[in-house]
């Protein structure tokens, strides 16, 4: 492995559900790979993705990570509740199923100030992903499986955790949980 290999990580910023919903999503992941067969991201554990930082070196990531948590302490740990699912369209080639987040002006706001602390003005649309990207034609056999199909659950976001994965050479890198920042209680 040479330096450049060794030196930079990319970084994932999320929101980890309760175990309960982890389970409920997996068992839909797989249900779904019953009705479609194999599809990227089948194993991946459910998440709601706040931002990423890619190319970071790992010593400068801590510092920044030092600082962001100051700024996420002045954030209060919110209830999410999670009712439903819907999907994003990517053009007319693919399609992404989630479980929706019920988002009110207050949910909205604390997301905003969340992804605020990392200077990420994007808008997001804040979803646990069931199946990413697939084909339309799956889509079409899928979707019907959740359009009327019940997911009421909530938990409570008390920490945003912080993956990261090797900037290089990271095609069969998986990524590892780097560090857990905390929101104030």
């Amino acid at each position: 492995m040479g330096v450049l290999e060794s030196t930079y990580c990319d970084y994932m910023m999320l929101i980890s559900p309760s175990a309960e919903i982890k389970e409920m999503v997996r068992r839909l992941k797989l249900s779904s790979a019953k009705v479609i067969g194999e599809y990227d991201g089948k194993h991946s554990i459910a998440h709601i993705t706040i931002t990423g930082q890619g190319r970071q070196m790992p010593v400068m990531m801590t510092e920044k990570l030092e600082y962001y948590q100051k700024k996420l302490l002045r954030i209060r740990a919110n209830y999410i509740s999670v009712k439903g699912f819907a999907y994003f369209l990517h053009g007319s080639a693919s399609a992404t199923i989630y479980a929706r987040p019920v988002l009110n002006a207050e949910l909205a706001d604390w997301f905003r100030a969340v992804r605020k602390v990392f200077g990420d003005k994007q808008q997001l649309v804040p979803h646990i992903t069931i199946v990413k990207d697939i084909p339309m034609v799956d889509f079409r056999r899928l979707w019907p499986y959740f359009e009327h199909r019940e997911f009421n659950a909530y938990f409570l976001a008390d920490k945003l955790t912080v993956l990261s994965r090797p900037t290089f050479g990271s095609e069969n890198a998986h990524w590892t949980n780097f560090k857990d920042l905390y929101f104030k209680k």
